[in-house]
């Protein structure tokens, strides 16, 4: 997987995204229509992610594309479930333990290792916009939730690659002062690991 040109095709996926809704303001209705029309467009764009590879299983193959896989946390209880991965279908095992072959699976069915892009969605869908309280709850949440991640990972020294997207649509464009500033803060604080992308539908309530 080259990260680099995933990262680049996500993120003008992303902005066609925005494009289609601002034109078809009806498209997107729920967190669960962005995450549909994401996947879609990703497919779509780079046919690579969905196309079957093969596991570490003989004979199964999978793509590098899916959604609401378990990561395990600190806990080693698998409570963190990024809205999309894209993985190496090579460190995939739908039968064992990835890397140990013969070792029971966990509760999940499936494991995997190795280098993945995430990505985190939210979709504002209050007339009112992106206030104080969205930024200090939902999404400040997910950041929390990818930096556990993050930390356990490097607690374990696991030599894994991630890179997270934090993505949100507004149906509309109001937003407080403090968004733009957390999503500075966000974006400068570990630009090797994650990024905040923010788009809009533009609907107007007044009209």
């Amino acid at each position: 997987m080259n990260r680099d040109q995933t990262k680049s095709v996500i993120e003008s996926s992303l902005r066609q995204i925005e494009t289609e809704f601002q034109a078809i303001q009806g498209m997107i209705l729920t967190e669960d229509d962005l995450k549909c029309c994401i996947y879609n467009k990703l497919s779509e764009n780079y046919p690579d992610l969905i196309t079957p590879m093969q596991t570490e299983d003989r004979q199964i193959n999978a793509p590098m594309l899916h959604t609401e896989l378990s990561w395990y946390d600190k806990h080693g209880r698998l409570t963190i479930k990024p809205d999309i991965t894209i993985l190496d279908p090579g460190f995939l095992s739908v039968l064992h333990k990835s890397g140990a072959e013969k070792v029971k699976l966990p509760s999940k069915s499936y494991s995997f290792r190795g280098n993945a892009i995430l990505m985190e969605l939210k979709f504002i869908k209050n007339k009112t916009g992106i206030g104080k309280s969205t930024i200090t709850g939902k999404l400040q949440k997910d950041v929390n939730k990818i930096k556990r991640l993050f930390a356990r990972l490097e607690d374990q020294d696991a030599p894994y690659d991630l890179f997270c997207y934090f993505v949100v649509f507004n149906k509309t464009n109001k937003k407080c002062p403090e968004f733009e500033q957390f999503i500075q803060k966000i974006n400068n604080e570990a630009q090797s690991k994650y990024r905040m992308i923010y788009a809009t539908g533009n609907v107007n309530f007044d009209d």
